[in-house]
């Protein structure tokens, strides 16, 4: 299936030389195209926020370098979202109203990300977010994900149920963000869990950004789970790992991470043994990508959803390059296509769209930490720590074209 992927960073750039064929001024002549970048570059999950910026500058060093966009040089539009929603809308409209960018990048929270996308295809600003709530296919026709959302994800009950191959019973539980990624979680999981037969015990939906949360954190403790399933922010993984060491839980061997990188900051006694899915970043273009990472910025990306930035980056400038345009809706159009043949670094390098603008399959790669490390993990009752997630019928096709205006108001209720 992989054999149509040609445009890696590498086959990017001599397609985007081939299309800057069309426009032969000089980029110097000209100013440069501006797309807008809107992330969490503080907040409760600005490490992540940070180190998705950084994976956006990569990609836009790369493509600058092979001819730019439309023949001139790409430059971002920064705004931060703080990890608020207002915050996320006002840069919106800024980005939209003000400054009239075609299409903005960015969202790596599922609070901020979805009020963004929100704005953007009411203003007709193509949005590519690799933030993971469901709902995001409720939006509309302008909004794209790079990252598999929630209902993918739900892999993670099997993941854990196979880890306790004799366990009678398995007694589950939740601590995840009170915002729509959060609560996704929490009813992808618990839906799980029934399916298959697993006890649900307790939630514990989170407020992002306390400094207290030793009550909530006694009633989950109470709840006697044999296994947790977690989605945290990097920054609140500080408060809440020490508040539960400090209340006598030393042992996180049966914590389970939806994303277990955003614990990589926390300290080796903090989330020794915690085990989980990351984001799959394989692919022929990783190492160079990480190369250039670490040569610029000391580390690799703290959060495995950082990378998907980069892929996005470069998606949107084929398809602007294909539009032969700066119009929203052109490049709207070409987005499929472009992302149909790019081959990335995230998911396996697999990018096509499916009729939502969503990823049709993603995959999460099973992880402990051991000594203040990732390592790979495979469950005990498991032969492969690598778990697929594909949309079954329809949502699971990749799409080389845009869908039909018809298309679009079946989905979207005209």
């Amino acid at each position: 299936m992989l054999r149509r992927r040609t445009l890696g960073a590498a086959g990017g750039a001599t397609i985007l030389a081939g299309l800057l064929g069309r426009n032969r001024a000089s980029a110097a002549e000209q100013p440069p195209v501006k797309f807008g970048a809107l992330i969490g570059l503080t907040g409760p999950s600005s490490v992540a926020g940070n180190d998705s910026y950084r994976c956006m500058q990569i990609a836009q060093e790369e493509i600058n370098a092979a001819g730019g966009v439309l023949g001139r040089k790409l430059t971002f539009v920064v705004q931060d979202d703080e990890g608020q929603p207002k915050a996320a809308v006002d840069a919106a409209n800024l980005l939209a109203n003000v400054e009239q960018v075609p299409l903005a990048v960015g969202g790596y929270s599922s609070s901020t990300a979805l009020p963004a996308a929100q704005v953007f295809n009411e203003k007709r600003v193509v949005w590519i977010t690799d933030a993971t709530t469901d709902k995001l296919k409720t939006v509309g026709p302008y909004c794209f994900a790079v990252a598999g959302l929630a209902d993918q994800a739900a892999g993670l009950v099997d993941f854990v149920k196979a880890d306790h191959p004799d366990k009678q019973n398995l007694r589950l539980a939740g601590l995840f963000e009170n915002n729509p990624i959060g609560q996704d979680r929490d009813t992808v999981s618990q839906a799980r869990s029934k399916e298959i037969g697993v006890t649900w015990v307790h939630t514990m939906l989170y407020q992002p950004g306390n400094t207290d949360y030793r009550a909530e954190l006694q009633q989950l403790v109470a709840s006697k789970f044999d296994a947790l399933l977690t989605d945290v922010y990097d920054n609140d993984t500080q408060v809440i790992q020490r508040q539960l060491y400090e209340m006598g839980v030393t042992n996180f061997s049966n914590f389970y991470g939806y994303d277990l990188s955003q614990y990589s900051r926390d300290p080796p006694q903090l989330n020794e043994g915690m085990k989980g899915l990351n984001y799959v970043t394989t692919g022929p273009h990783v190492d160079a990508f990480t190369k250039k990472f670490v040569a610029k910025y000391g580390h690799t990306p703290a959060d495995a959803w950082a990378p998907p930035f980069y892929d996005a980056v470069w998606i949107a400038a084929i398809a602007a390059n294909m539009a032969n345009s700066l119009d929203s809706t052109r490049i709207r159009e070409m987005m499929w296509p472009a992302a149909y043949h790019y081959l990335g670094i995230s998911g396996q390098g697999d990018k096509g769209f499916n009729m939502y603008g969503k990823q049709a399959q993603d995959q999460g790669e099973g992880q402990m930490y051991h000594d203040g490390k990732l390592v790979s993990y495979t469950p005990k009752g498991s032969k492969t720590n690598i778990v697929v997630f594909r949309y079954e019928g329809p949502e699971g096709v990749e799409l080389d074209q845009a869908p039909t205006d018809d298309v679009f108001k079946k989905l979207y209720g005209g």
